[in-house]
C-alpha cells in the first residue's frame, strides 16, 4: 500500500457488516457511487471500488481487496474539477488535488503527471525540479459510467460547502478598523523619534482626510450646517430691518 498519510490520505481498512465504511457516531452518509476507479498520482491505479461521500469526508473502498481503502477530509481537497481531455486522463474523470500542508507534495511520484521541460543549464534543471516538488498530490476518480460525472462533481461541491476552509476566514480580519488622523500622526512622529525615519506628511499623501474616522466627519458636517443656519438667520434679520426702514421713510429722506 502507498504511504497514504504523506499525501493527505488516510487508510480505510475496516468495514461494516454490509461492506461499507465504518462511520463515526455523528457522521451521516450523503451519497454512494459504485464502480469508481481510483488513480493516485500519474499511474498508481488502485482498481475499481465504491466511493462514499459523507458530511465531512470522502471514502473509497476497493471492490476486489477487502483490506484496501482510503479516506480524506474535505478540507484536504484543494480543488476538484471534471477533466475530459486526454492529457489529464484516458477517460473522463473527476480530477482532485490534495493539500496536506506539507511542501513535499511531489514525493512518491504522486504530483503532477505532466513532464517538466529541462534546460541546458544546471539552474534550469534545478528550477524544473523545484516546480515539480511544488505540485500538489493528484487523484483521479473515474466512474464506469460517464453519466455519473456530473452527480459526482455536485457531491464534491456540496461537501466543500459543508466544510469551508477556516483559513479563509482570517483573511478579512482588520477590515472593520477605523483610524484617527491625530493618533496616526502622533504614532508616526513617535516612530521617527525612535529612529524609524520617514516624513509624517507622507502619511497624508494626496488625501489628507484618509485617516479621519466617521465621527469626525459627522461633527464637521454638523458644524458646517449650524454655521449655514446662523448665516441665513443673519441675512433674514438684515432684510427685515431694511424693509422696516423703507416703510418708515417712503421718500428715502
Amino acid at each position: 500500500m502507498l504511504d497514504a498519510e504523506s499525501i493527505g490520505l488516510l487508510p480505510a481498512l475496516e468495514r461494516d457488516a454490509q461492506g461499507g465504511p465504518l462511520l463515526d457516531e455523528d457522521e451521516a452518509l450523503l451519497q454512494q457511487f459504485e464502480r469508481v476507479q481510483l488513480v493516485i498520482g500519474a499511474a498508481a491505479d488502485q482498481g475499481e471500488g465504491t466511493l462514499f461521500i459523507t458530511e465531512g469526508r470522502v471514502i473509497w473502498l476497493s471492490a476486489s481487496q477487502q483490506d484496501l481503502g482510503y479516506s480524506c477530509d474535505f478540507p484536504t481537497i484543494a480543488m476538484h474539477a471534471v477533466a475530459t481531455d486526454a492529457e489529464s486522463s484516458q477517460r473522463p474523470c473527476l480530477y482532485l488535488q490534495l493539500d496536506n500542508g506539507c511542501d513535499d507534495g511531489g514525493a512518491f511520484g504522486l504530483g503532477g503527471g505532466g513532464s517538466a521541460s529541462s534546460g541546458n543549464s544546471a539552474s534550469g534543471s534545478e528550477d524544473s525540479e523545484a516546480e515539480a516538488d511544488e505540485l500538489l498530490p493528484e487523484l483521479r476518480l473515474i466512474p464506469a459510467e460517464e453519466s455519473q460525472l456530473e452527480a459526482l462533481f455536485q457531491a464534491f461541491c456540496e461537501g466543500a460547502e459543508r466544510n469551508p476552509d477556516t483559513s479563509d476566514e482570517e483573511e478579512g480580519e482588520g477590515a472593520g478598523f477605523f483610524y484617527n488622523q491625530d493618533e496616526a500622526l502622533a504614532g508616526a512622529a513617535q516612530g521617527m523619534a525612535l529612529g524609524g525615519g520617514g516624513d509624517v506628511e507622507e502619511l497624508l499623501g494626496e488625501d489628507p482626510s484618509r485617516f479621519e474616522d466617521d465621527e469626525e466627519e459627522e461633527e464637521e458636517q454638523k458644524e458646517e450646517e449650524q454655521l449655514q443656519q446662523e448665516q441665513a438667520a443673519a441675512v433674514e434679520v438684515q432684510q427685515q430691518q431694511a424693509g422696516s426702514n423703507a416703510s418708515g421713510h417712503p421718500n428715502g429722506c
